[in-house]
């Protein structure tokens, strides 16, 4: 009996040693790919991924063809210039940082497929107000045509109020204060209005339809990815998307769709990377 029990603890310590031999390996080797990916595309890191592994075995995991839980926190890249040392023209590139959970990755394939995917991330202030001033001073791939924002009307500060649960739109230093608050209409981003305060003027509507279409363009579904939640935190604005039956092959670019307003150049040549399906749905009216 006593060699038997023997047997058996040193049966379940070599699993125990394998199983964390096996998960600091793969948590080295997922980090280490998205430093390499982020670095070949120009990006820094504000820290390291963190990747981290659910409950069950991945031992069994890999007998059975399948990793059960998976989530990989990747660090802001996210960077912020101003063309012409100019406050109103930004220059973006990178994305906020992101978190995806990932259940039931198949590993039977070349191209794993992810039964579940969930996709975390929080837009800060500065990066919304970047993209709506980007938009309004036509250094945007999407910028609007239509004289979105004039001399007078201009977006001068973002700040999101966790009390109203609204962001505030503080317009040409204080003229005027907008608040909208996000809602999700069939798995996309929208923004209602939620007050207006302003100093005995009106603001154009242009104004309002182009704000409201710019932070649309901010986070957007994907062919796979919908977004399902969308929320005002003291960090910025929290949105949450999700999809089943991705491809692993298509993560990066569905990452990048979603989360990336794109960069632009000191020449108005900046490119996109939000190539959401154009069904975001937007209202710029004001709340009842």
């Amino acid at each position: 009996m006593k060699i038997l029990i023997t047997v058996v603890l040193v049966i379940v310590l070599l699993l125990a040693a394998a199983e964390f031999g096996l998960r600091t390996y793969l948590r080295g080797q997922v980090a280490d790919e998205m430093k390499t990916s982020s670095a070949e595309q120009g990006l820094e890191l504000s820290g390291d991924p963190s990747v981290s592994f659910g409950a069950s075995p991945l031992l069994l995991g890999l007998v059975q063809g399948k990793i059960s839980d998976l989530t990989v926190e990747l660090p802001s890249s996210l960077d912020i210039s101003y063309l012409d040392s100019d406050s109103s023209r930004p220059v973006i590139s990178g994305q906020p940082a992101t978190t995806m959970t990932i259940n039931d990755m198949s590993l039977s394939e070349d191209n794993p497929v992810i039964g579940d995917l969930t996709l975390d991330t929080t837009l800060p202030d500065d990066y919304l107000l970047a993209v709506v001033q980007q938009s309004a001073s036509g250094d945007s791939a999407d910028s609007p045509t239509d004289g979105l924002f004039s001399e007078l009307f201009q977006v001068t500060g973002v700040t999101s109020n966790t009390d109203t649960g609204t962001l505030d739109f503080e317009i040409s230093g204080g003229l005027a204060t907008l608040s909208m608050t996000p809602t999700v209409v069939d798995g996309a981003l929208s923004f209602t209005v939620a007050d207006l305060q302003i100093l005995g003027m009106s603001l154009p509507d242009s104004l309002i339809a182009g704000l409201t279409d710019s932070l649309t363009q901010s986070v957007e579904k994907t062919e796979n990815l919908d977004i399902t939640a969308a929320s005002v935190t003291a960090d910025g604005l929290a949105v949450r998307l999700h999809g089943t039956d991705v491809r692993m092959d298509d993560i990066a670019t569905e990452v990048d769709s979603a989360t990336s307003s794109g960069a632009s150049s000191g020449s108005n040549s900046g490119t996109s990377s939000g190539v959401g399906d154009g069904t975001t749905g937007t209202n710029a009216s004001l709340a009842a």
